[in-house]
């Protein structure tokens, strides 16, 4: 079946588009601003004024990064675009700032600056159109002890017991210790120069060990006391050189990279009385975000930030930062109450970025178990989160170890993604000591180091932060649960307490060495039968004009391919079918990935297309002759030129289909005729409940002639 398309001369009318602006809404009105969250107004109500996080328009689509491989060129662009779109957004509100002599820090990697205003002031921050939300930028308290859990003592070690847990030392004797690779923490700071850390931290300079170089290396985005802390900070205040004010972040950063033995010994680096560390062999930088142990949205936002473009101390962020410098994976061992200053998705932009420019990020599930659904604080309840579950040496879930699911704007995630050790780890403390301490606080930091190993054995990984976690879950040592939430059954992997398992180095890295399974379904998206001779091909993701081979679907509408570990996007095409593609498509080695496609049929053309005119108005006439349409959309346009009627021409109005045979009729009473000398065309285009549009077909169809007014 045709098109047929027919040609009309009209003339020339213009679209008129009406600008509107809503008058701002003042309290005193008694209809608040909705863009202004509630605690907002209840702070200033209690104190006068509020700390506020006023976040902008535009937030540019950073999507495409993933199709970039190069984690360097990744890092780029995604800063490129975010500092572009701030510099948009911002130059009105900080104008606004200035002029009334107020202080702010304005964020790059979220669009957003943060102040201290007044109502009046915010009232006129908020005559500012591309202001899209106002959140309180409240301190909330980060570090918080798990609740008491009983386990059996355990001597010590020269190898910490979930060091050897997650294979560590079977990477190290295959030469992966982490060299070339960067790990990152933000935390409560960190003692660099603890004997298991000072060899490790990037600063540190073996050939001149008294002057460690700690631009680009440190930040600190602890700018004031916070007000639930009494007295000077012990550490101070813009610190331009690592200090741990509490202890937890030392503890962490020494999970992930810590060991005592230098690195010149033969017997490093097992032979460490003190070997702590998943991967010593990595370098290590940090940010402070917490002010012994209290923190708010803008200190974690600043620390993403530095960390995606870190800059020098002193430096300024959006003329100094490098890309280059970047970690290759960020530990993030807190969290932010809702109850405590985080009520949505504050930092969840600031996170994201920091995944979009090629660092993977690790985040703690909570210690808020061992109910369902207790994953409940940012970051762990982002969609992108890597969240981490916590287990004992008997490789049971610690009772604290938050669970999920997670209902996050409406739609429900299994959280957490996987899980590793996290009761009586024994790592780094300040003061040149060691102490075992429980949560997905110390759960985190194993995975942030079996990440820098998986980097380790395969350069080409970093910057590609989905497929590592994809290897990461999917090589994981799979653990099972009777506990049910979210109704997984006790059979389930992943579920909702270990995620996909306990992270595992040696499986991840021996991954790397073999083939991976890709296979899945075609099926009519309008029947859901399968589609049997389908022509599908493999596409690498990052070049989707490449074809890496090609296949078609046997009689069950099944295809398979055998293929190397990667990212893809999978093609299928069949005749009567519009093309569909799916992507990003991740195969692990050594392990089977499903990737079914759906195929819409493509409803039957319009062939007996009849025109009539009835002075001003232009009737339309044709036969509905295809069952699987439930609704026909009329187009007109003013280009001779073939179109595109997702891009071009004008929609004016919708046609129900009625019986099948039945003759369809829409008149178009707004018809712009009158003008010989210009040309357009009509197009009726089926639609079926999948929402396939017929296909249009240039040049098929025509009549050769133009219709005027008055014409037969």
């Amino acid at each position: 079946m045709r098109n047929r398309r027919l040609w009309i001369a009209w003339g020339l009318f213009a679209l008129l588009l009406l600008a509107f602006a809503s008058p701002l809404a003042t309290r005193g009105q008694g209809q608040p601003d909705a863009r202004v969250d509630a605690d907002v107004w209840a702070e200033m109500d209690a104190r006068g004024a509020a700390d506020v996080l006023i976040f902008l328009s535009p937030q540019p689509d950073l999507s495409p990064a993933r199709r970039i491989m190069d984690k360097a060129a990744r890092g780029r662009w995604v800063v490129a675009q975010l500092k572009a779109a701030a510099r948009k957004g911002q130059r009105p509100v900080r104008t606004e700032l200035d002029a009334m002599g107020l202080d702010y820090r304005a964020f790059w990697i979220v669009n957003a600056v943060a102040t201290r205003v007044t109502e009046p002031q915010l009232q006129r921050l908020l005559h500012q159109p591309n202001v899209i939300r106002v959140a309180l930028d409240k301190p909330f308290r980060v570090v918080k002890p798990p609740p008491a859990e009983s386990f059996a003592s355990q001597s010590i070690e020269n190898i910490e017991w979930g060091v050897n847990r997650v294979n560590a030392p079977w990477a190290w004797d295959q030469g992966y210790t982490g060299r070339g690779v960067v790990v990152a923490g933000q935390d409560t700071g960190y003692q660099w120069d603890h004997q298991a850390l000072y060899r490790a931290y990037r600063g540190f300079d073996p050939n001149d060990p008294l002057h460690p170089t700690h631009d680009y290396n440190w930040h600190d985005s602890i700018h004031e006391i916070d007000p639930h802390n009494a007295g000077v900070n012990p550490c101070g205040l813009d610190l331009a050189e690592p200090c741990d004010d509490h202890g937890h972040g030392t503890h962490t950063m020494g999970t992930m990279a810590g060991n005592d033995l230098d690195p010149s010994d033969p017997n490093w680096p097992e032979g460490a009385n003190n070997a702590i560390g998943v991967a010593p062999g990595a370098k290590w930088i940090g940010c402070r975000n917490m002010e012994r142990g209290w923190g708010r949205p803008s200190t974690y936002i600043e620390c993403f930030e530095w960390f995606t473009a870190p800059w020098p101390i002193g430096g300024d962020p959006d003329l100094d930062g490098d890309p280059s410098k970047a970690p290759d994976v960020i530990n993030n061992s807190w969290g932010c109450p809702s109850d405590e200053g985080c009520t949505g998705p504050e930092i969840e932009p600031a996170m994201n970025a920091a995944i979009d420019a090629g660092i993977v990020v690790v985040v703690s599930a909570g210690n808020a178990g061992s109910a369902c659904s207790t994953v409940q604080d940012p970051p762990a309840i982002y969609p992108r989160s890597f969240a981490v579950g916590a287990t004992d040496s008997g490789d049971n879930l610690a009772s604290f170890s938050s669970r999920g699911p997670v209902i996050y704007n409406g739609e429900t995630y299994r959280k957490p993604e996987i899980s590793a050790p996290g009761v009586n780890v024994r790592s780094a403390y300040p003061n040149n000591s060691y102490k075992p301490m429980s949560g997905t606080s110390m759960a985190g930091p194993h995975v942030a180091g079996v990440t820098a190993l998986l980097l380790s054995a395969e350069p080409s990984l970093k910057g590609r932060v989905e497929m590592v976690e994809q290897i990461l879950m999917r090589t994981a040592d799979p653990k099972t649960t009777t506990q049910g939430c979210g109704g997984d059954s006790s059979s389930d992997v992943p579920n909702n307490n270990f995620g996909w398992g306990i992270v595992n180095a040696q499986s991840a890295i021996e991954s790397l060495s073999q083939p991976g399974t890709l296979t899945g379904v075609v099926t009519d998206t309008l029947t859901a039968a399968p589609i049997p001779d389908a022509n599908v091909s493999l596409h690498p993701l990052s070049d989707p004009a490449t074809t890496v081979m090609t296949t078609t679907t046997d009689a069950s509408g099944v295809y398979t391919f055998t293929v190397d570990w990667g990212e893809y996007e999978v093609g299928v095409s069949k005749s009567g079918y519009a093309d569909a593609s799916a992507s990003p498509v991740y195969v692990v080695g050594g392990k089977s990935t499903t990737q079914d496609v759906g195929l819409n049929p493509i409803p039957s053309s319009v062939s007996d297309l009849q025109i009539a005119i009835d002075g001003a108005d232009i009737q339309l006439a044709w036969t509905h002759q295809d069952d699987t349409i439930v609704n026909y959309e009329v187009w007109r346009a003013m280009d001779a030129a073939y179109f595109d009627p997702a891009s071009a021409g004008q929609k004016i109005g919708d046609v129900a289909p009625g019986l099948l045979g039945a003759t369809l009729v829409f008149t178009d009473t707004a018809s712009p005729l009158g003008d010989t000398t210009q040309q357009g065309y009509y197009l009726v285009l089926g639609v079926n409940s999948v929402g396939q549009l017929a296909n249009p077909e240039p040049h098929v169809g025509e009549f050769d002639f133009a219709l005027t007014p008055g014409a037969p």
